[in-house]
């Protein structure tokens, strides 16, 4: 059969126990890179130029990965959001990452000998054995081994979660995960531009927070660089929960970077957020009074104290 030719992986079940593994876009990610990680060590061509790979190596691109990540619509999962996934890999210790530019990216998949060692016990290995020990007996021990020769290849390609030679079933006593829970990791979002824990945005989020820390640094050129992934998280939020808009919101936060008494007040989009009533109320009220010719009423001015004598 043609899928036989084209060899195969053993995915242990313990893979379902992490809880990454939920989320569908990194289980196939992860699954895509074991697939086509290489079994023993050759030169690929990829774009051009020659690579000269190790056993559990590939060269690839993001934008290539995001190809192979499509939702029901087929749409291909974005470079930005696939690198999001490989760092999240790469900080669980389960590949590593070397990239060079306008080239390609070798994955390494982390102890990669040790997953592709013999499984003689498997019931991988015995099923791919049967039919040739079905067949009749041949005295020729040089036969015999072409016999085995095809079926070991395939049943020793293996590139997921160390074979466990303990025959104790539970995974506490074994090199599979443990039984027990885990601490619960964020769920990586595809449509983020930016994430953290469980903070995230939109591109066009971050590229919202991003304006209004540069709004904050005309105020304050020392202004240290805030935690972008919280800043585009209160954005969404506003966003998703509030109703408001991009537009609406940068244009209240210049607006209050340029009030004598909000400018120090509203510095980032929760304080925006917090306060949003308060300043539009204000806002409005001075453009009125603009409008009316008549200087607006400013409550928070302490001018007037001046020369008062208590």
């Amino acid at each position: 059969m043609e899928n036989q030719k084209n060899g195969y992986i053993p995915l242990y079940r313990s893979v379902k126990k992490q809880s990454w593994a939920k989320d569908v876009f990194l289980r196939t990610l992860w699954e895509n890179i074991l697939l086509d990680a290489a079994r023993k060590p050759y030169t690929a061509n990829f774009k051009g130029h020659a690579w000269h790979l190790e056993t559990g190596q590939l060269v690839t691109t993001s934008a290539d990965l995001g190809l192979a990540l499509c939702d029901r619509n087929g749409e291909p999962t974005s470079r930005h959001a696939v690198e999001r996934m490989l760092s999240f890999f790469e900080k669980e210790g389960m590949i590593c990452i070397h990239a060079e530019r306008r080239k390609g990216t070798v994955i390494t998949v982390v102890n990669y000998t040790e997953y592709a060692e013999k499984m003689s016990d498997t019931p991988a290995h015995n099923t791919a054995h049967r039919p040739e020990h079905n067949k009749p007996s041949d005295t020729k021990a040089s036969e015999t081994t072409r016999a085995h020769k095809p079926e070991h290849k395939a049943a020793h390609h293996e590139q997921e979660y160390k074979n466990n030679t303990n025959k104790n079933p539970s995974s506490e006593n074994s090199n599979e995960f443990s039984d027990k829970p885990r601490k619960r990791l964020p769920v990586v979002r595809a449509e983020a531009g930016i994430q953290s824990g469980n903070k995230w945005g939109t591109p066009d989020d971050l590229k919202a927070a991003e304006w209004m820390f540069d709004v904050v640094k005309s105020i304050e050129p020392s202004a240290k660089q805030p935690a972008f992934a919280g800043w585009a998280n209160d954005i969404r939020l506003m966003r998703e929960k509030d109703g408001r808009d991009h537009r609406d919101m940068c244009s209240l936060f210049r607006w209050a970077s340029q009030d004598s008494f909000w400018c120090g007040n509203v510095l980032c989009p929760a304080k925006l957020r917090e306060k949003w009533s308060q300043l539009v109320i204000k806002r409005d009220k001075a453009k009125a009074a603009t409008a009316s010719g008549k200087p607006a009423l400013d409550l928070d001015n302490t001018d007037w104290i001046k020369g008062v004598t208590v």
